[in-house]
């Protein structure tokens, strides 16, 4: 009987050897107030009412610190934020912050739960508690503020350098690569309607070292109801959905899916879990156990048992601004070239003489011809050369004998030409004849068409 004991305590340690390469047991998960990472110093820390647990990374070995607790203070309403290697807990309403002294914590602000900044996003950077947007009184903050540990109050950072600022959003996910903050997938408020709100998809960068914003593009809404707290992994986050998972890098605006690994199915939703030095650190139940589902345990993997296939690779954000822009851009220059070619086409109709229903302009003067006389202009400055039939047959009447009609011809020749030498302030005949290279009984006219500004209107069919 005792060997059988032996031969299954062996088999269940293999079994656990084998499913999770290191585990420990954390707590029940109903008394879990938060999970916080220790990254400089290699552990977790898991929260409870009236302790904490410290679970080095390594060795997987924990130690239990009782703590005192301020009367008024309550873990779910804090987010714990690790700071030169002292805990502060920052309410998610407003302004009150708490720290871990010795075994205390401790109400340390000059603030008070102002509730204007409820589900803000919280964090540190370059040694401050930092936290941005938030709700409160039916809309919602679009700025920064920082803890000023001298003060030991709230002061806002100024976007100095920007030209554009975002609409305020709370509730919504971020990722801090350096000295860039990336902000995305929150919610906003209607203007028009104040108990209204919206999934806000734009995606915001803001660099804290040029304290300027900075517009990126849209994406579709990242749905978190299969992990509340999406894996801080590398410079990017891992989410977890039914059937996989996805890795976004707004750095280089790329949504990489990949199929669940080996454990990443096994993960508790509620909980945060963290990625270290190579390796996912995540809390997980036994969920075929009944007695043990109210269980929690850390439990590690490798990136490729954690990991699964690659599934594929997109764009995360669309910036349809850039087409807007590059839309506006060619639309502009065509507007500037069709505005050149007007201002061209003004500055030669200046220099050239126009031709009009009812007569010519030259620059500011005009002279009036007769409805005859402008259909031969036009007919001129239609082509090289006009024989003198064509002209005949504009201006002849029937009732004169042929000799007479090529008088009146001429005189109509003779008037356009005075009329336009008068015009011009020019001594010479506009319109000129010789006889025609094929047949010299045939006389041909024809004008200088460098002297008029032609439209194609201005050129009869």
């Amino acid at each position: 009987m005792m060997l059988k004991n032996k031969v299954l305590i062996a088999v269940l340690f293999l079994y656990t050897s084998l499913t999770f390469s290191q585990s420990v047991y954390v707590g029940k998960y109903n008394e879990i107030s938060y999970t916080s990472l220790d990254s400089a110093n290699n552990a977790i820390f898991v929260f409870f009412k009236d302790y904490y647990k410290k679970i080095d990374l390594e060795t997987f070995e924990t130690d239990s610190i009782k703590i005192v607790v301020d009367p008024q203070f309550e873990f779910v309403g804090c987010k714990p934020l690790l700071l030169n290697s002292n805990y502060y807990f920052v309410h998610t309403q407003g302004g009150i912050v708490y720290k871990l002294q010795n075994d205390t914590i401790k109400r340390i602000d000059n603030s008070f739960n102002h509730k204007m900044q409820i589900n803000s996003n919280i964090f540190v950077y370059n040694d401050k508690i930092v936290r941005y947007g938030g709700y409160g009184f039916w809309s919602a903050r679009n700025f920064f503020t920082y803890f000023d540990a001298d003060l030991l109050e709230w002061e806002a950072i100024s976007p100095v350098n920007s030209k554009e600022v975002p609409k305020g959003t709370f509730d919504g996910l971020y990722i801090l690569d350096n000295d860039n903050a990336y902000f995305f997938n929150g919610k906003s408020i209607d203007d028009f309607n104040k108990t209204e709100l919206y999934f806000n998809n734009e995606v915001w960068k803001y660099n804290f070292k040029l304290n300027e914003w900075h517009y990126l593009g849209t994406s579709e809404l990242i749905d978190l109801t299969n992990l509340a707290y999406p894996i801080r992994y590398k410079k990017s986050l891992l989410g977890l959905y039914t059937n996989g998972m996805s890795i976004i890098d707004l750095g280089n605006n790329k949504q990489t899916k990949f199929k669940h690994g080996k454990y990443s199915h096994n993960v508790i939703i509620s909980l945060q879990h963290y990625f270290l030095n190579d390796r996912f650190y995540f809390f997980s139940s036994r969920p075929n156990n009944s007695k043990e589902r109210n269980n929690v345990y850390l439990r590690s993997a490798s990136e490729n048992e954690f990991i699964g296939e690659f599934i594929s690779e997109e764009s995360f954000y669309s910036n349809y601004n850039l087409v807007k822009g590059s839309f506006y851009l060619v639309a502009g220059l065509l507007l500037t070239a069709l505005l050149v070619n007007f201002g061209f086409k003004q500055f030669k109709k200046k220099k050239k003489i126009v031709l009009l229903d009812n007569g010519l302009r030259y620059q500011n003067k005009f002279i009036e011809f007769d409805k005859k006389a402008m259909e031969i202009l036009k007919l001129l400055v239609s082509v090289e050369v006009v024989s003198s039939n064509k002209i005949l047959s504009i201006v002849e009447e029937k009732q004169y004998s042929p000799a007479h009609n090529e008088r009146i011809k001429v005189q109509k020749l003779d008037e356009i030409n005075l009329k336009i030498k008068t015009l011009l302030n020019f001594n010479g005949d506009i319109i000129q004849s010789k006889k025609s290279e094929t047949d010299k009984r045939i006389r041909q006219y024809f004008i200088n068409k460098n002297l008029f500004f032609l439209s194609k209107k201005d050129i009869p069919k």
